[in-house]
């Protein structure tokens, strides 16, 4: 709904759903007033009674509105902060699972956007074909040793051992009828069927495959009833094993060779007034004389010889409804029937508690460190140069590498010139300069003139003296950077920038350049010289070694 506003269905969807609760007779209300369920179509006059649906509406428009302008995962926080749904999950029953469940979205939103997604909409898309492979397990809300059912495969039971295990699903079948597929390792072989065609291989194999899979099925059954420390309980026919049921090779250890020798009497058990494990059968038909009874049995290990029991439960004990999944799970918390100081005092500790709550976010939101570029450091309170050099003014050498003549300007100029002094060999030749300047200008759009200018000026540079020095630098084995980050922390503030090129001397100082290709420096010229000092100053902070900085105009 807050990616597809004009998704009426969605946005119904979303208003009857668990975030608004809107009841069935407000939105049928709505509905006949002709407004539709349109986010941005909201009327200004709303008749009593149906303020809330307009609320919501709007909710859904703002969200709707600064979902690209925001991170993924603070639109679903700021849904869940306007209609409170953390209070309204955690009053369900199983609230824990579905606010873990929601929580698991906002995360996966964070690790979305840390990989780089760019919409919401890719976001939406992506939780879709997830959910369509099956790839969106519920969010863990137990710990290792914490009481409370997990619901797992067998297989990834696997090393894992519990007090209680319930073995689920006696319809699934032992194993196929007919085999999918045939390995043959000697003759680097894959039979699959296909489409409802058999190949030769498999088809002569059939039986061989089938004997595999029964086995394998077996090994899986052992493990899921080794998991069980202390009780293990296993869904059975009492009238009969289950021959094809996944559960089947446990058959033998349950069904008693004589029912009526092997009942014992068990401690802890609840009387069985039922004769029968079967609830209901087929066209009323009764028990056989086969039938197992709801009793403890005591059963003998053939291999170890050690004894055991088995309790066949009465179904008539069992709680076939069980518990009502819907409503509040918690009413004592709501009734009206609360003492008034109770509600006052804990009236006051939420008021207390959001209160702290303000201030702490007040002061988390307070940077502790300014983070602001090193142009607009020297532009702000560098401004009078004192901090770069204890002369005053900073020592910064200007020379002129520029091709004489009219040439294109403009930042995508400058952009594009730049680039290119970042990305060509310090010893390209004319050629490779060229290669590199059409796949730029191709990525900026610049225009042919501006592709060639930019070319001549690059060409121009190389051959001056300080691209000559950073070359021998790099081809000495010395120090050589293009493009490097760099950061340095003035009185609180983290002044952050990007050093053109910085090479190490055969005298054994740095040398920071910085390119500019403004046609004239004009009044701009001392911000550039701070700008280039304050890199020089930082790259002598880190590296220990003094270092000299030049503005080479281009």
């Amino acid at each position: 709904a807050i990616e597809r506003p004009d998704d009426a269905l969605s946005v119904f969807a979303t208003l009857r759903g668990p975030f608004f609760a809107i009841p069935e007779e407000g939105m049928l209300a709505w509905h006949s007033l002709g407004h539709g369920f349109r986010p941005f179509g909201v009327p200004e006059i709303v008749p009593p009674g149906l303020e809330p649906i307009a609320e919501a509406l709007r909710v859904l428009r703002d969200l709707t509105r600064r979902r690209n302008h925001r991170p993924v995962a603070e639109t679903i926080g700021q849904l869940l902060e306007c209609t409170r749904a953390h209070v309204g999950f955690i009053f369900w029953r199983g609230g824990e699972q579905v606010l873990a469940n929601v929580l698991q979205v906002q995360e996966l939103a964070r690790q979305y956007e840390a990989e780089g997604g760019l919409s919401f909409r890719a976001f939406v898309d992506e939780l879709r074909d997830a959910a369509e492979r099956s790839q969106t397990p519920e969010a863990p809300i137990l710990e290792e040793g914490t009481e409370g059912v997990r619901l797992m495969t067998v297989h990834k039971a696997k090393g894992l051992e519990f007090p209680v295990v319930i073995l689920a699903d006696i319809g699934c079948k032992l194993h196929r009828a007919v085999a999918q597929r045939h390995l043959d390792t000697e003759r680097g072989l894959a039979a699959v069927a296909l489409s409802g065609w058999t190949p030769l291989d498999l088809s002569e194999h059939n039986d061989v495959e089938i004997a595999r899979d029964r086995a394998e099925a077996i090994r899986l059954a052992y493990v899921a009833a080794t998991r069980a420390r202390d009780v293990l309980v296993i869904p059975a026919i009492g009238d009969g094993p289950f021959d094809t049921g996944w559960i089947s090779p446990l058959a033998n250890a349950i069904y008693p060779p004589d029912s009526q020798s092997s009942q014992v009497v068990a401690d802890g058990l609840p009387t069985f007034n039922g004769r029968d494990t079967v609830l209901d059968r087929p066209d009323g038909q009764g028990a056989s004389f086969t039938t197992m009874r709801p009793a403890a049995y005591r059963l003998t290990d053939p291999c170890t010889g050690e004894q055991y029991s088995v309790v066949w439960w009465d179904p008539l004990l069992l709680d076939l409804r069980g518990e009502d999944r819907r409503g509040i799970r918690r009413e004592d918390l709501i009734t009206k029937e609360a003492k008034p100081e109770d509600v006052a005092a804990d009236r006051a500790r939420y008021d207390a508690w959001k209160q702290t709550r303000a201030q702490r976010r007040e002061r988390a939101a307070q940077p502790s460190l300014d983070v602001v570029t090193a142009t607009e450091f020297v532009k702000g309170e560098g401004g009078d140069g004192t901090s770069f050099t204890a002369g005053g003014s900073p020592n910064v050498t200007v020379l002129d590498a520029s091709v004489a003549g009219p040439r294109p300007s403009g930042r995508r100029f400058g952009v594009l010139v730049h680039a290119l002094l970042a990305a060509v060999p310090l010893d390209a030749a004319p050629h490779d300069i060229r290669d590199f300047a059409l796949l730029h200008a191709r990525i900026l759009g610049a225009p042919d003139d501006e592709r060639d200018a930019a070319t001549a000026v690059v060409e121009s540079a190389l051959t001056h003296e300080v691209l000559q020095e950073a070359r021998a630098a790099a081809s000495a084995g010395r120090a050589c950077r293009r493009e490097a980050p760099i950061s340095i922390v003035r009185d609180g503030t983290l002044i952050d920038g990007q050093i053109d090129l910085a090479y190490e001397s055969a005298a054994g100082e740095w040398n920071v350049v910085d390119f500019k290709t403004d046609a004239d420096l004009g009044g701009a010229e001392d911000i550039y010289r701070r700008q280039v000092a304050l890199y020089a100053e930082a790259l002598a902070a880190i590296t220990g070694t003094p270092a000299r900085a030049t503005i080479l105009r281009v």
